[in-house]
């Protein structure tokens, strides 16, 4: 059934630890943030079918490439680099 891999692969993101919010900028303005919401769709083939799961899963968080998980837009962590 091909919606149980897509299930699974959004307990993992949901289960994944994001970087920890410090004293650094926050993720939304990180130049490690793809802010493209089509990344996540190619990513997780089946994202946007479950549109509703889209919105409770993902909703603003975005991928960044440096730690490769989701993150949302106030977290932050210790490699902030600032978009030009």
């Amino acid at each position: 059934m091909p919606g149980i891999g897509l299930l699974t692969r959004l307990r993992t993101l949901a289960a994944t630890p994001v970087p920890q919010p410090c004293d650094q900028a926050a993720c939304a303005r990180c130049r490690h943030r793809d802010n493209e919401r089509g990344t996540l769709e190619r990513r997780i083939p089946g994202l946007v079918v479950f549109s509703s799961g889209y919105g409770a899963s993902a909703a603003e968080s975005r991928l960044c490439r440096l730690h490769d998980r989701l993150t949302a837009p106030g977290d932050s962590c210790a490699e902030f680099s600032p978009r030009d």
